[in-house]
């Protein structure tokens, strides 16, 4: 088996396993949790919210209700799926919105901008290429939840399992974002304190 055949059993893997029914509850909490980590700082912080949307080139001029706009459509997408209310059609708005995001950030990158993305919650996180990378997962999972969900799955119930789901979604979104810091952790400790950046003077 070549590279390229191992790539494609792990990929075909991992859809069957966010397609699982538990995988899916998982894959609905990843997604939900996300929409309201990244709603509720814009909801703090509208001003910077609406920055970020001039950067991006959607508005020419900031206005803070409309990043507070966002953050309250992203907080009512993330309980519309954490309760699973017709999934059938937000989960492709989800899916819609993501993407969005990803040609977003892809045009910026590519005329070369690098700002504070106000992207997942991070309000010191400039435009990069990781930024891109987890804005497209996000929206490839969203995509396949769209077109492998049931029509006729039922709500889900608050029980135990669910929980679980929650707390391994949970999980996994946090050990994504520790893992995004490590680079930055790295720089640092290598001039904890910037004494390189001071001059010596005699």
């Amino acid at each position: 088996m070549n590279g390229f055949e191992a790539a494609l059993t792990l990929v075909a893997e991992g859809i069957r396993l966010v397609t699982a029914p538990s995988g899916q509850g998982v894959a609905i909490w990843v997604l939900g949790i996300v929409f309201a980590w990244s709603s509720i700082t814009k909801l703090r912080r509208p001003v910077l919210a609406a920055i970020a949307m001039v950067d991006f080139g959607v508005f020419h001029r900031v206005r803070p209700r409309l990043g507070s706009a966002l953050g309250a459509a992203e907080l009512s997408l993330a309980l519309l799926l954490v309760t699973g209310t017709l999934m059938k059609v937000f989960l492709p708005a989800a899916a819609g919105l993501l993407w969005l995001f990803v040609l977003l950030i892809a045009r910026s990158l590519w005329v070369g901008k690098r700002f504070a993305c106000f992207c997942f919650g991070e309000t010191d996180s400039k435009l990069s290429r990781l930024t891109l990378v987890r804005t497209a997962t996000l929206a490839l999972l969203a995509s396949v939840l769209s077109v492998t969900w049931p029509p006729t799955a039922a709500y889900p119930q608050f029980n135990s399992t669910y929980a679980l789901q929650a707390a391994s979604a949970a999980a996994i979104v946090g050990t994504v974002v520790l893992g995004s810091l490590i680079p930055k952790l790295l720089r640092w400790n290598k001039d904890p304190y910037r004494i390189g950046d001071a001059e010596v003077k005699a």
